[in-house]
């Protein structure tokens, strides 16, 4: 798997939506590839910020600066 191909599917990795075969394949890659696998905690981090945001009823202030310096 090269970085395209991981970074395609990487949502639907931290989502546990992949099969079992997509599954090995971009857990090898990230394990090979430090570029991939800081995108990968970048995304994890947002969705577990995002979780607990929404967890807690109301988004802390933070919650949109961090959002905007993710994204853009």
């Amino acid at each position: 798997m090269n970085c395209d191909g991981c970074l395609e599917k990487l949502e639907r990795y931290v989502d546990r939506e992949l099969t079992d075969q997509e599954l090995v394949e971009v857990r090898g890659h990230l394990e090979r590839c430090p570029p991939c696998e800081h995108r990968f905690q970048l995304q994890a981090g947002l969705k577990r910020l995002v979780k607990l945001s929404c967890d807690q009823g109301t988004a802390p202030p933070t919650l949109r600066q961090k959002l905007v310096q993710i994204l853009f």
